[in-house]
């Protein structure tokens, strides 16, 4: 199973903590506890700049889409299909239907056995001939 790097969760963090900072800001000056007027306009654009950090962090480089390289980004995202996927079977494995579908789509082998006189087949475990009644 692949792992997230140290660096990518860092960043990830450092992201989350910009947009909270920016929250604060931009929500004193409805408190009016900013001292300056430019705390609103700072706040939004930590949060902005903390959202991006945080999809860089989350997703890797070429998973934001910050490179544009589709086999990097395979492997940036690697993790989180690996578990959507593992989620999935999860899901599956505990339908009951599904596990019906998929025994009943299994062909059970039938085994017949030939009467010595009349030559039709029967079950396996028939004692005597379904067609001339005489014992198997």
């Amino acid at each position: 199973m692949s792992k997230i790097s140290k660096e990518r969760k860092i960043t990830y963090y450092i992201g989350m903590a910009m947009m909270v900072l920016g929250f604060i800001l931009f929500i004193s000056t409805f408190f009016d506890a900013a001292s300056f007027m430019d705390a609103p306009v700072i706040g939004m654009l930590l949060m902005i700049a903390g959202a991006f950090v945080m999809n860089v962090g989350a997703k890797g480089k070429a998973g934001s889409g910050l490179i544009l390289d589709p086999h990097k980004a395979r492997e940036d995202l690697k993790p989180f299909s690996e578990a959507k996927g593992g989620m999935i079977e999860d899901v599956i494995s505990n339908i009951d239907t599904v596990d019906k579908i998929i025994k009943s789509s299994e062909e059970k082998e039938v085994i017949k056995i030939r009467c010595r006189s009349c030559k039709t087949l029967n079950d396996e475990d028939a004692k005597y001939c379904k067609k001339c009644g005489k014992e198997i």
